[in-house]
């Protein structure tokens, strides 16, 4: 009866997410944009990750410095620290932005939830209990109401936690889509062991969640793109079979060093196997709309508005900024 009611729910938003009610099938290979993307200004950025950028106002970025600080990138392409009161010393591994706040997530001593006003000012530190277990590694932050959705890359699992009580649940662990099974190519070429051979694109890295905060996305960096709805992992009447029955393989992707989802609902990720930006809306057209081979090393993309969008790319070993024009 509670899967019934939960299919239900989805098929209420089919016409509002359109593009999220079914998934995406190989039959629709990427595709060449009739228009094309044009990179407007690359500016090297000295000491940033490439792993993280939040679109910001009046042109700006959010990002974490090589220390795990959050800084800010203004409209010149220079990059300061935030400057609030009681800016968190610890090193975060992600940042996120839920309303009016800024999140980071710290992993230093114990996994640990900091949020902040958008000058970085420390409003709260939640301890998190549960989160992990000997070989975790969490990656990925996500915040919706009064939960928090994180992603293990090192012991797979998706992870859910109380924003209240800072108590935290693993689910998923080891399954499939949470694990990397291809190769994970860059310029066309993959990655070697070892041993000579080539490596699988590593454990779940990326995590994504839609507006309204049902659909949670998640993929390794070699892909595919799973969802779930997030009342199978919030709602305690849902069994692990059933849980397990409500993944959905979204998407076939090609390796990817970011990806972002905006607030209505377009998906854009960097393609590290060709150097592109591949794009997917409510048309279900999945577009590449720029192709450039400083994008063979590209991270995570941000998008401010339907103009424009930055992605962060190493080049030459540095950090660089790359200013999109959107078609």
């Amino acid at each position: 009866m509670k899967t019934r009611l939960l299919h239900a729910a989805a098929l209420t938003g089919l016409v509002a997410l359109a593009c999220m009610a079914s998934p995406a099938r190989a039959d629709h290979p990427w595709q060449d944009s009739p228009a094309q993307a044009s990179i407007t200004a690359d500016a090297a950025l000295p000491g940033l990750r490439s792993t993280t950028l939040l679109a910001g106002k009046n042109g700006t970025y959010l990002a974490l410095d090589s220390s795990g600080h959050p800084v800010r990138i203004d409209a010149t392409n220079t990059s300061t620290p935030l400057s609030g009161p009681d800016v968190p010393t610890e090193p975060l591994v992600s940042l996120t932005v839920s309303g009016n706040d800024l999140w980071g997530l710290s992993t230093e001593k114990m996994p640990t939830l900091i949020r902040m006003s958008m000058d970085g000012a420390a409003q709260s530190r939640l301890a998190l209990t549960g989160a992990t277990v000997t070989g975790s590694n969490l990656v990925a932050l996500q915040i919706h109401g009064a939960r928090a959705y994180l992603a293990d890359e090192g012991r797979p699992a998706l992870v859910v936690a109380d924003l209240k009580t800072g108590t935290a649940k693993r689910f998923l662990s080891y399954d499939m889509s949470l694990i990397g099974r291809h190769p994970l190519l860059r310029a066309g070429e993959p990655r070697m062991g070892p041993d000579g051979r080539p490596m699988a694109g590593g454990n779940v890295r990326f995590l994504l969640l839609d507006t309204k905060g049902q659909w949670l996305f998640y993929q390794p960096a070699c892909g595919p793109m799973s969802r779930i709805d997030t009342a199978l992992l919030t709602d305690t009447d849902f069994t692990p079979v059933e849980q397990l029955d409500g993944i959905t393989e979204w998407r076939t992707t090609p390796s990817i060093g970011g990806e972002t989802l905006t607030p209505d609902n377009i998906f854009y990720l960097s393609d590290i196997t060709v150097g592109s930006i591949l794009k997917f809306g409510s048309d279900r057209i999945p577009l590449r709309i720029i192709r450039d081979p400083r994008l063979y090393d590209a991270g995570a993309p941000a998008v401010p508005d339907s103009h424009q969008m930055a992605v962060l790319a190493t080049e030459d070993g540095t950090t660089h900024i790359l200013r999109i024009a959107l078609p």
